[in-house]
């Protein structure tokens, strides 16, 4: 694959990805509007009342979205100053399908190279899944605060749907935090292959 066509499928790829993520954000939309129109008759009324929050819990609400608010700016603020936002974008991993990249990422974490052909491919991937460690503060931020949010409202329903996006993002930043480690181990065992200069 020469330059040019390289970088057109890495658009092709970033394009197929932004629909994916634009579509998954309306179909969530669209849903939690359902689930809304329906609320008084899917739920229990009580699941839905406002709670009672003592001031001093207010302020703790206030404080963690204010919180969690810094903590999402930093984390983007450092992914973008990093060079890492860039590097994702430009990665040549958006010219290949979504089975491959599983497949490439599955070979970084067992350490394995089965074709000398892969191992560019195979460095990539370790690549970004060692940067993929900035996105704990950003999911971190996200969590904090819905946490703030929760407090200020104490609504069953919120308690419920804290739970379930924090067992989410739990287990998001378990693999991330897993895999990193094994794919620096990855760089480290398998060098960038360097041509020869020919001097000597």
């Amino acid at each position: 694959m020469d330059g040019d066509s390289e970088r057109q499928e890495i658009k092709r790829g970033r394009r197929r990805v932004r629909l994916l993520l634009v579509g998954t954000v309306l179909t969530f939309v669209l849903a939690s509007l359902l689930v809304g129109l329906m609320a008084d008759g899917a739920f229990p009324g009580s699941w839905l009342e406002r709670g009672d929050p003592p001031g001093w819990l207010e302020v703790t609400g206030l404080v963690l979205m204010v919180l969690g608010a810094v903590l999402e700016i930093g984390a983007l603020v450092w992914m973008v100053r990093s060079g890492s936002y860039r590097a994702d974008r430009e990665s040549r991993l958006w010219a290949v399908s979504f089975r491959r990249r599983r497949d490439l990422a599955r070979a970084v974490r067992r350490g394995v190279v089965d074709s000398a052909d892969d191992l560019q491919w195979l460095r990539a991937t370790a690549a970004q899944m060692v940067r993929q460690r900035r996105l704990v503060p950003l999911f971190g931020g996200l969590m904090t605060m819905n946490l703030g949010q929760l407090l200020l409202s104490l609504a069953p329903i919120w308690f419920v749907l804290f739970g379930v996006t924090g067992v989410g993002f739990a287990l998001a930043c378990w693999q991330i935090l897993r895999d990193a480690p094994r794919a620096e181990a990855f760089l480290r065992e398998h060098p960038a292959v360097t041509a020869p200069t020919g001097s000597g």
